[in-house]
C-alpha cells in the first residue's frame, strides 16, 4: 500500500488548540468481558482465540464502531455481517465500520477526536497513520499491560515484546501493533519485452534503473508516472524518519549503519541535490509526463494501460499488477526487479500498522475483546482478510487459500492490516504459477535471508507537539518546492533548492531539527540503558 502525509497549516493549528480539551475529556470505560464460547464461533476452538476476561459481564448487548482507512468494497457489509454473527455469539456485541478514504484521512482523522465523535476502535500507524500526532493530542486510550492481558490475552501471547516497545510513547502503549514482517522496500514492475528490446538484462541498481528509464524515453514511451526518489535514497542506504515532515521524507537517517546516529535534513545533504539534478535530466528526456503533478491516475494505471513501461510500488502490489498486465497483454512479459538489490532489507516496524481505542469510547473493555477476535480468531481473521469462504475464496489445506472471486471484496484490501498476524495468516495457493510468481518468491527468499541489522532509529518516532506551529508551517511550504524538485520539473535545480531552503528556514525547520535531536538523544539513552 504506500501512503504520503499531506498536512495543511490551518488544520494543524486548529488541532493543536484542542490538546487541552482532549486531555480532559476522557470518558469512563464501559464494562465488558467474554463468555466461554469457542473462538471460531462454529463449534471449534481456535488455538489462540479464546478469551478469559476475568469474569467480566457481557450480559448487556453493545454496538461498537470502528474506523478504517481506504474505500468500502461492494461486499464489505455482507462480510462484516458474518463477522458480527461470531461477535454476537461470543461477546454479545456487533461492530459497524466507517471508512476514511485515502484522499481525506489526512484532514479528517484528527477531527474525529477534536469533535469527540462516538466510536471505539480505529486503524492507526506510526508516522503515516496519525499515531504519534493523535497520542500527543490525548486521543487514544492508554493500554496497560494488565488491561491487554485481561481483555486480549491472545494478542498478548502473540505480539512480540519488541512490538510493544515500539508502540510505547513516554513509556505508555497506545496501540496494538500488527505482527508480520513487512518490508519497506519498493520494487519495479517493468515491461520485460522492452527490457529485451533495449538490451537490458536486469534492473538491480540505481544506474540500471536510470538506463531503463532513458531507453524508454528515447523510444517514445514514459518509463513511470513520476520521479524515482525513494529508489534513489533507498539504494544509498537511507530511510525515512518516523514523525518527520512529509511523512518522514524530509529528514532521513542511514538505516544501514547502526553506528551512524546523524539525521540527514535533505537541504543539508548533498545526495538530495544530486538526485534532483538527475531527476531533471530524466524529466527533460521524457521519462514521465510533464503534467504528472496534476494527474489523478492511480499508481498502476500507467502500466495497465500501456502508457508507462514500469510501475514502482511494494512487492505484493507489483506482483499482482504485473500478473494482471500479463493476462491482458501476454506479449509485454512484465517482470519484477529490485533497483536496490545490493542493500540488506529493512523490515518495517510492527507499529507500521495497528489499532487503537478511542479515549472517549464507552466500551473500552469490549472493544479490546473484539480486537482480540480480529487478531487471533481464525474464522474472523479469514473473513476480514479474504471475505466469505465459498464465495470469495476457498481453503486449501489448513494454511492456504485460493481466490474464487476477489472483484467485490479483495484479498487484504479492506484495511485489515492493523491486526495482521503471521501465526494464523493463510498463504495464497497458486494453481497456475507464472514467471512473475517465481520471480516474486525468489526475491522474497533473498530479502528474508538478507534483513538488515537493527538501527536504533528504526523504532524512533518524532513527537512534533512542542514545535507544532513550525511543523505546520514547514508542511505548508513543502508544496511549492518538494514535488516539483523530486519530479525534475524545475528550470534551475540549484536556484529552486535555495528558494526551498529559505522558505523552510523561515518556517522554522531549525527548531524542528533541534527538537528532534533532543528527543533522539533521550531515546538513545533510554534504549542503551544510560
Amino acid at each position: 500500500m504506500k501512503k504520503r502525509m499531506k498536512k495543511v497549516l490551518a488544520l494543524l493549528l486548529g488541532t493543536s488548540m484542542t490538546m487541552g480539551m482532549l486531555a480532559g475529556c476522557g470518558a469512563s470505560g464501559g464494562t465488558g468481558s467474554t463468555d466461554s464460547g469457542n473462538a471460531a464461533g462454529n463449534g471449534e476452538s481456535a488455538a489462540t482465540g479464546d478469551v478469559d476476561a476475568g469474569g467480566a459481564d457481557t450480559s448487556d448487548h453493545v454496538d461498537l464502531k470502528m474506523y478504517l482507512l481506504g474505500d468500502r468494497t461492494p461486499d464489505f457489509d455482507e462480510v462484516y455481517g458474518k463477522i458480527n454473527e461470531i461477535l454476537e455469539e461470543k461477546l454479545n456485541c456487533s461492530i459497524s465500520v466507517d471508512f476514511l478514504s485515502w484522499g481525506e484521512h489526512d484532514t479528517k482523522y484528527s477531527l474525529l477526536f477534536s469533535g469527540q465523535e462516538d466510536f471505539d476502535l480505529i486503524f492507526t500507524a506510526s508516522s503515516w497513520g496519525h499515531y504519534e500526532q493523535t497520542v500527543s493530542l490525548g486521543g487514544f486510550y492508554p493500554l496497560s499491560e494488565e488491561f491487554i492481558q485481561t481483555y486480549a490475552p491472545g494478542i498478548w501471547d502473540v505480539v512480540p515484546e519488541v512490538a510493544w516497545d515500539q508502540a510505547r510513547i513516554d513509556g505508555q502503549i497506545y496501540m496494538v501493533p500488527n505482527y508480520t514482517n513487512e518490508f519497506g522496500q519498493d520494487v519495479i514492475a517493468a515491461r520485460g519485452d522492452l527490457m529485451e528490446k533495449y538490451g537490458i538484462s536486469q534492473i538491480a541498481s540505481w544506474d540500471e534503473l536510470k538506463e531503463f528509464y532513458l531507453a524508454c524515453a528515447a523510444d517514445g514511451i514514459y518509463a513511470s508516472q513520476g520521479g524515482p526518489w525513494w529508489q534513489y535514497f533507498q539504494a544509498n542506504g537511507f530511510s525515512t524518519t518516523g514523525g518527520a515532515p512529509k511523512g518522514g521524507e524530509l529528514i532521513l537517517y542511514n538505516c544501514q549503519d547502526p553506528e551512524d546516529l546523524n539525521f540527514y535534513y535533505l537541504l543539508d545533504w548533498d545526495g538530495f541535490t544530486d538526485y534532483c539534478k538527475q531527476a531533471k535530466e530524466l524529466a527533460d528526456a521524457g521519462c514521465w509526463s510533464s503534467d504528472v503533478l496534476n494527474s489523478n491516475d492511480e499508481r498502476q494505471d500507467g502500466l495497465l494501460t500501456g502508457r508507462t513501461a514500469g510501475m514502482i510500488w511494494n512487492m505484493g502490489s507489483c506482483k499482482n499488477f504485473a500478473k494482471q498486465a500479463n493476462e491482458e497483454h501476454p506479449e509485454w512479459n512484465v517482470t519484477i526487479a529490485d533497483p536496490a538489490a545490493s542493500q540488506p532489507k529493512k523490515a518495517q516496524p510492527y507499529i507500521n500498522n495497528g489499532v487503537a481505542i478511542n479515549v472517549n469510547s464507552q466500551h473500552k473493555e469490549r472493544a479490546m475483546m473484539v480486537l482480540n477476535e480480529f487478531y487471533t480468531n481464525p474464522a474472523v481473521y479469514d473473513l476480514a482478510m479474504l471475505g466469505i469462504e465459498g464465495k470469495h475464496w476457498e481453503a486449501i489445506g489448513d494454511d492456504q487459500y485460493k481466490v474464487i472471486d476477489e472483484s467485490n471484496y479483495g484479498v487484504s484490501s479492506n484495511c485489515n492490516w492493523g491486526w495482521n498476524n503471521t501465526t494464523i495468516q493463510r498463504d495464497e495457493y497458486i494453481e497456475n504459477r507464472t514467471a512473475v510468481d517465481d520471480t516474486y518468491d525468489a526475491l522474497m527468499e533473498k530479502w528474508e535471508a538478507n534483513v538488515k541489522g537493527a538501527h536504533l532509529y528504526d523504532g524512533f518516532n518524532f513527537d512534533s507537539t512542542k514545535v507544532s506551529t513550525q511543523f505546520a508551517a514547514v508542511e505548508a511550504a513543502l508544496g511549492n518546492y518538494y514535488d516539483p524538485l523530486t519530479n525534475g520539473l524545475v528550470d534551475d535545480v540549484d536556484a529552486t533548492i535555495e528558494e526551498f531552503r529559505s522558505a523552510l528556514e523561515s518556517a522554522g525547520i531549525r527548531d524542528i531539527l533541534e527538537e528532534m535531536e533532543n528527543q533522539a538523544a533521550t531515546f538513545v539513552a533510554e534504549k542503551q540503558g544510560n
